[in-house]
């Protein structure tokens, strides 16, 4: 549901361990295929070998169910009795049912509570679900209910005995082991248990793995359990695994509708052939109408769904469209398994997916002529979660299937200039739909254009949500954001911040003003604009060779801060830094970059008495190019709990109540930043300073003692990070942790000042 509160368990370990288990993940993470399988295991009689004892596996799905519920109030159990009997399987399930839930012998596989689209349908489901298994689970009886994430939240269930977990993706693991398992029983089919079986296996394995590793499009599918085995059925049957996401969904659709029974049933062959583009041009607007019908569930009924092919087919002036409307839905179910029974009387695609890439298709095609139909269907669901993925492949297609890049541009600059919905929506759509279709599916005219909004968007702090300015982050780091200061150490920015008087201090709890009146930072000093960033740490772990640990805190995004940082490997930078700097000439030895002292980043953080007029800030390799401003002025609020005053503010700040529950790209607010013009002080990530912690306020001279302590001694931590309350990101707030400690909250900036030559990280 957002942050992982575990290392991954196994599925069968957690249902040995619990009365009931919900299951959530994306389309195609693997809920369904993990019911089935405890229903064949258990049917094979394998209950004891799985850990969960003899049981009866009891498999439905929860739309049947809510269909049911639609006619007439009926128990869960009375229902499941009912529902087989309707499907022609001749036994006396009822009883048996009985008999076996009274002595605690029964699993029910209660599959896509998503799939029920009424939301107050959905809640009457999961309440009835509810009763049944508080009272099944005291005579002893399991239960499993799956769930789309989406379709989740606004019904979450809350009862004793239930545990949620949340699929995660594989990893390279994963799909390696998948990979091998999967062409291993391929071979095995085709050739039995051979040498030449193997052999050709392994050849199978590693070029489909290849093919994974190289392609980042690729890749990002793989994660999924359904798509990987759509790339594995597309590898088989010779198809070159293109890069781009659209195209690859285009050799899916082909892939299912000429290959899908052979490559599911090596000994049975097609009787038939679909014709690939005919049966395009009826599944697109079928799909797009599916999703207008039932957005982000992808379920409708039979006789709906036979009215919509007749009207289609009408449409296309085909004789006999009724007669074409059921042919076609005998077609399609029987040869190329792309529409599904999914409950009785109801139909879907596979795979949400699959409508959600045609839908898009369907809304390309409307632009044959002019392009403003196509802009007018994207902008009047622009926003909508359920219409995302519809309209990023909507430009994809006209970009790169259909090689029209102008005119995938044109849609996108029009979005942005009539900027319909929320204010930045259009632009943070436009800068995913550019990442999405690059490179080839717009000019790179577009992708400049795109990337100077998505600039404008994330520092517009007036007027555009905080939520959406880290969403214009992300899109920007795709892109490629043009800015030097968080790409690059040479454009790196620092901020002065001149000697003098500066108020430090405040009690925790109380949110008192500071109450310690100090002249020990008597010095100027520099200080970053921004937390040293993920592309800045990866060019000094690049030059230095240094591999400290794993490689988290090169996986966040370019411009974000670098996290999974210890104290120690934040010093090395700094050491790298001062001596690449000096070797530059842009640095004096009188000089070197180290870490701040918790002194040094609260005044930056509050501001002193006296601040300059305007804050200054200059390149890393200007830093030294213009002397301390004379010109200061009195500040009176030099007391602040907060850089910019007193109060938390969610459009200033990146933490708990903003409701991003990650790290941002550093400039996504501007309008939190101290008076020395220093950003990101106040929440992001929690950063570093080379203070021991101890008594408060801390001022040890020239920090001898903070730099020369032991490795494992605690250091401070200031600013707090993306999850803490309003309190804990004041100015004055401290925290502490083994300097050896990494965490994904854990990052840095760095300052540059006077620090006796002896003391420099260098000179440890």
């Amino acid at each position: 549901m957002g942050t992982r509160l575990s290392e991954p368990q196994p599925l069968l370990d957690l249902l040995k361990a619990h009365d009931g288990l919900i299951v959530l993940g994306d389309p195609g993470a693997g809920k369904t295929t993990f019911l089935k399988y405890l229903a064949l295991r258990l049917a094979l009689g394998e209950g004891e070998t799985l850990g969960v004892g003899a049981r009866l596996p009891v498999l439905v799905p929860l739309s049947a169910y809510a269909n049911a519920l639609e006619d007439r109030d009926v128990p869960l159990v009375r229902f499941i009795a009912a529902y087989y009997r309707d499907r022609g399987i001749d036994l006396p399930l009822g009883p048996l049912l009985e008999a076996l839930s009274a002595r605690g012998g029964v699993l029910f596989l209660l599959d896509g509570l998503d799939e029920v689209r009424d939301l107050s349908q959905r809640s009457l489901v999961v309440e009835r679900v509810l009763d049944c298994f508080a009272f099944e689970r005291d005579r002893g009886n399991k239960a499993i209910l799956t769930s789309r994430i989406v379709g989740y939240r606004e019904v979450r269930a809350v009862v004793g005995g239930l545990q949620e977990c949340t699929l995660v993706d594989f990893e390279k693991a994963e799909i390696t082991d998948f990979v091998e398992k999967w062409t291993s029983a391929l071979e095995r089919a085709a050739r039995g248990d051979t040498a030449l079986a193997v052999q050709e296996a392994a050849s199978e394995r590693a070029e489909l793995l290849e093919a994974i590793d190289r392609n980042p499009g690729v890749r990002q599918l793989a994660a999924n359990p359904l798509l990987l085995t759509i790339l594995a059925l597309m590898k088989r049957q010779g198809v070159l695994l293109p890069e781009r996401r659209v195209e690859l969904y285009q050799k899916y659709v082909e892939t299912l509708l000429k290959h899908w029974n052979l490559a599911r049933g090596l000994d049975r062959p097609l009787r038939r052939d679909l014709d690939v583009v005919e049966t395009m041009r009826v599944l697109a607007p079928l799909a797009l109408w599916m999703h207008e019908t039932s957005p982000g569930v992808g379920l409708v009924k039979h006789q709906a769904l036979r009215r919509k092919l007749a009207a289609i087919y009408r449409d296309r002036e085909i004789p006999d469209p009724e007669r074409a409307a059921r042919h076609f839905l005998d077609d399609v179910h029987d040869y190329a398994g792309l529409l599904v029974e999914r409950g009785a009387g109801a139909y879907g695609f596979v795979h949400l997916t699959f409508q959600e890439y045609l839908a898009g298709v369907a809304i390309a095609q409307q632009g044959q002529r002019a392009l403003a139909p196509v802009v007018a269907a994207l902008a009047a669901h622009l926003g909508d979660a359920n219409w995302r993925e519809v309209s990023l492949l909507t430009i994809g297609y006209l970009g790169i299937v259909q090689q029209r890049d102008e005119a995938a541009g044109e849609v996108l600059w029009t979005l942005i200039q009539e900027d319909p919905g929320e204010p930045g929506t259009a632009s943070v759509f436009a800068g995913e739909a550019v990442a999405d279709a690059w490179p080839g599916g717009v000019t790179l005219g577009c992708k400049e254009k795109v990337a100077k909004v998505l600039l404008e968007t994330l520092r517009a702090d007036a007027r555009v949500q905080p939520r959406l300015r880290a969403a214009a982050g992300k899109a920007l780091a795709r892109l490629g954001d043009p800015r030097p200061e968080v790409l690059t150490l040479d454009g790196m920015q620092f901020c002065c911040v001149p000697p003098g008087f500066f108020w430090m201090g405040g009690k925790v709890y109380d949110n008192e003003k500071p109450q310690h009146l100090n002249k020990s930072l008597d010095v100027p000093y520099w200080i970053g604009r921004y937390p040293v960033t993920v592309a800045q740490f990866r060019a000094f772990v690049e030059a230095s060779g240094i591999r400290p640990g794993d490689n988290d805190r090169l996986r966040g995004r370019d411009n974000e801060p670098a996290v999974w940082v210890s104290w120690h490997e934040a010093l090395a930078f700094c050491d790298w830094l001062t001596r690449t700097w000096r070797e530059r000439g842009w640095l004096p030895d009188s000089c070197c970059v180290c870490l701040p002292s918790e002194a040094e980043w609260e005044k930056a953080s509050r501001g002193g008495v006296d601040i300059p007029l305007a804050p200054i800030c200059r390149t890393a390799a200007r830093l030294f190019a213009e002397e301390v401003p004379d010109a200061l002025s009195r500040n009176p609020l030099s007391k602040r709990r907060y850089p910019w005053g007193e109060g938390a503010d969610a459009n200033r700040v990146n933490y708990g109540e903003t409701g991003i529950h990650t790290t941002s790209a550093v400039g996504c607010f501007p309008g939190g930043c101290s008076p020395y013009g220093v950003e990101e002080l106040s929440g992001n990530v929690y950063e570093w300073t080379r203070s021991l912690y101890k008594g408060y306020p801390c001022l040890s001279g020239d920090g001898r003692e903070d730099l020369t302590a032991g490795n494992d001694v605690a250091r401070v931590l200031r600013g707090g990070a993306f999850f803490n309350y309003g309190r804990l990101v004041r100015c004055a707030y401290r925290d502490s942790d083994d300097p050896n400690r990494r965490d994904h909250d854990l990052g840095f900036r760095v300052v540059v000042s006077p620090i006796p030559s002896d003391l420099c990280p260098s000179g440890l």
